[in-house]
């Protein structure tokens, strides 16, 4: 795709004024660098790899702003479904990385969740903060996708399992459009500090979802020591539908620890879904 599509509005743009014709090079300049954060084509190679060697679940191919992107699915062959799962990976990772994501698509399945792990915009230099703010951004009408593809097949009660980044992008989005998911898992994610701009602050602070923030004991410094301020912003603004757990021994990626991990998300959604269930006002005879 030509990234300079708009240097004919450039073109058309000489008989507007010197000041107009500065802020529409300024927006194109931005927009650039907005998109160039995504490496789109490594993204595709990724993809179509993965589409091609899958093998638990379909892999299925949507859409977001014009942009063509994987994501695999499980239909749960449990007899009761209880909703549907969105799994986003985190950086330098993808949609069937073989820790956190891979285990989990299978193991919450198996206990009655359709999952969808979504390939989320890669980039070349995941450790810069500015590519990482733009991949966040970039992540949400992804998200949205992912949750109009469970809604198709009468999933309502849809959850985002965040790692690292992925968690990031899952906070971020549950600040903009909480209402349309019932619960979040951050798997190892860090605050850096009581930043009110910080998704993860303001995940905190302003929604009302039931949140999840589990990490190991072994977690990144960023992780482990932030662990005390998420649950301490979390404490002083009332947020009772928040919990913290930490995994004795494990790792950011909780290396052979991914049994463990499974069920101690499996247990809480099953908890948070029994909650909400019994919220729901009974069916008309």
């Amino acid at each position: 795709m030509n990234r300079y599509r708009c240097s004919p509005i450039l073109a058309s743009s000489r008989t507007l004024p010197v000041a107009i014709r500065r802020l529409l090079l300024l927006l194109i300049v931005c927009m650039a660098e907005f998109t160039s954060a995504a490496n789109l084509s490594r993204e595709l190679r990724i993809a179509e790899e993965l589409a091609a060697g899958v093998t638990e679940g379909n892999p299925v191919w949507l859409e977001a702003d014009t942009v063509r992107f994987l994501a695999l699915h499980i239909q749960t062959p449990a007899a009761e479904r209880l909703g549907g799962v969105i799994l986003l990976h985190d950086s330098n990772g993808h949609a069937d990385w073989h820790e956190v994501i891979q285990p989990l698509r299978r193991q919450l399945s198996e206990r009655g969740w359709d999952s969808l792990s979504i390939q989320t915009p890669i980039s070349d230099d995941p450790s810069d903060p500015a590519a990482s703010s733009s991949l966040i951004s970039l992540s949400t009408p992804r998200i949205q996708a992912g949750i109009d593809f469970l809604n198709s097949r009468q999933i309502d009660q849809t959850i985002l399992i965040g790692h690292g980044l992925g968690a990031e992008m899952a906070l971020n989005f549950a600040t903009q459009q909480g209402n349309r998911i019932r619960a979040l898992v951050a798997i190892g994610v860090a605050l850096s500090a009581e930043n009110r701009e910080d998704p993860v602050f303001q995940a905190i602070t302003g929604t009302e979802i039931p949140i999840l923030d589990i990490f190991g004991s072994r977690d990144h410094p960023a992780v482990v020591g932030s662990a005390t301020l998420r649950r301490g912003i979390a404490i002083r603004n009332g947020r009772d539908q928040f919990r913290q757990d930490k995994v004795a021994g494990a790792d950011h990626y909780f290396s052979g620890m991914q049994d463990e991990l499974g069920h101690r998300i499996a247990a809480w959604l099953k908890r948070a879904a029994g909650q909400w269930r019994a919220k729901q006002p009974p069916s008309a005879p």
